[in-house]
């Protein structure tokens, strides 16, 4: 009898010995306003998600939920207050609450997502970190979508007479003040309502990165694009965990989830936006549509809006209490700098 308990004892602690590191797995759900086949989360998210999850021996582990849990701009509360453990949003989504960062919006910043992404994690690094606008979470990283371009039913726009009573989807505010300067309409929709909009003459055109042609199925839709170098405009995003969540991890999940946030992260979704961009123009030439490089004139008429909205880009910064002007400075320099490295 001895041996037959010794021996179930000891089935019972190796058994233990399997089962227990299954039960000290971290397990993170994770919202996505975009659809899971959306190539923002297959170049991007899901490959920091198999990052980490790899990089952890799957100590953490993510669940994609199958439906948001809020809309777009509403994920950062979402994730503070516990509704889901991870998400993405965009800064310009919250232009108040994010004024400091809207620097990252503005024309003509950089031709590359990966270049513009770095500076902006450094820009926030240096300048920003310990202002307090992630209050409730902890951030993971942020980046650019690089250059936006302006996407048109019917016609390129080639000179700001040719917005005049255009009506357009922005989404930041940034391009929806060059659309409104110029004479045309802007309109607030997500973006995952572009095809809607666009299909049912809603909007006669949309202003976007190459990327979002392919993947909001709106490249036939709007078969006439205007490049201005450097974009239009940018976007800027950032990734967040619950600020509870992060905390209770276990040093060693801590130092996994470190090791694929700030300037890693940025350079890892700066080069997948790269990538996605690059597949989107691709597609749009594959699929017969018309790119031009926008003309001077436009871009000089691009540069006139850019001085007023840089100005107001310092105002709103320096009364969210930070040094705007250099913060538009070291941004604009760290982006030379790295264009000039590759």
């Amino acid at each position: 009898m001895k041996t037959l308990i010794s021996l179930t004892a000891g089935a019972v602690i190796g058994l233990g010995t399997i089962v227990f590191p299954a039960s000290a797995q971290t397990v993170l759900t994770y919202s996505s306003w975009l659809p899971w086949t959306h190539p923002v989360n297959t170049a991007i998210y899901l490959p920091w998600m198999e990052a980490v999850e790899k990089e952890s021996n799957g100590r953490i582990k993510f669940r994609r939920l199958p439906k948001p849990v809020a809309s777009p701009p509403a994920h950062l509360d979402a994730v503070r207050t516990g509704q889901a453990d991870v998400a993405m949003s965009v800064h310009g989504y919250s232009p108040k609450r994010f004024a400091a960062y809207l620097f990252a919006e503005l024309p003509m910043l950089g031709d590359t997502a990966t270049g513009t992404s770095v500076a902006l994690q450094r820009t926030h690094d240096k300048f920003l970190a310990d202002k307090g606008f992630y209050e409730g979470v902890h951030l993971i990283g942020m980046n650019t979508h690089g250059p936006g371009l302006i996407h048109h039913s019917k016609k390129h726009i080639m000179s700001p007479d040719d917005m005049k009573g255009q009506t357009m989807r922005t989404g930041g505010p940034v391009p929806k003040a060059i659309v409104e300067a110029w004479g045309g309409v802007a309109i607030r929709q997500p973006a995952p309502k572009s095809y809607e909009i666009l299909s049912t003459g809603v909007a006669d055109g949309i202003t976007f990165p190459y990327e979002s042609l392919g993947s909001f199925k709106i490249t036939k839709l709007v078969p006439f694009s205007t490049y201005i170098p450097g974009g239009m405009y940018s976007s800027s995003h950032y990734l967040v965990i619950n600020k509870a969540k992060y905390d209770a991890l276990a040093p060693e999940d801590k130092a996994v989830i470190d090791k694929y946030s700030g300037e890693a992260f940025a350079k890892m979704a700066g080069q997948g936006w790269d990538k996605i961009n690059d597949e989107g123009k691709k597609l749009a030439l594959e699929a017969g549509n018309s790119i031009k490089t926008a003309p001077q004139a436009l871009i000089d008429a691009v540069k006139a809006i850019n001085a007023p909205l840089e100005a107001d880009f310092v105002k709103g910064a320096n009364e969210a209490g930070v040094d705007g002007a250099a913060i538009l400075k070291f941004f604009r320099e760290e982006v030379a700098r790295l264009a000039a490295a590759k």
